[in-house]
């Protein structure tokens, strides 16, 4: 099942932090939000997300391509 992910304002509110890698290669834990759906509503999330600037502060590193839409 694919998850409805949520992107949130601040790290407190987030399930995962995720980190935007290049190449597929690169990719960590992607297949938890992979081939989702992006939701505007929080309630509407079954994945809360917030984005960081480092790879090593990051749970889940994705691609742009595989990220939600």
């Amino acid at each position: 099942m694919a998850a409805n992910v949520h992107i949130v304002n601040y790290e407190s509110q987030a399930d995962y932090k995720v980190f935007f890698v290049d190449y597929d290669s690169q990719q960590k834990n992607h297949q938890l939000i992979a081939g989702g759906k992006l939701v505007d509503n929080a309630s509407q999330g079954d994945v809360k997300v917030f984005i960081v600037g480092y790879a090593s502060q990051a749970n889940i590193c994705i691609t742009h391509k595989n990220f939600p839409k």
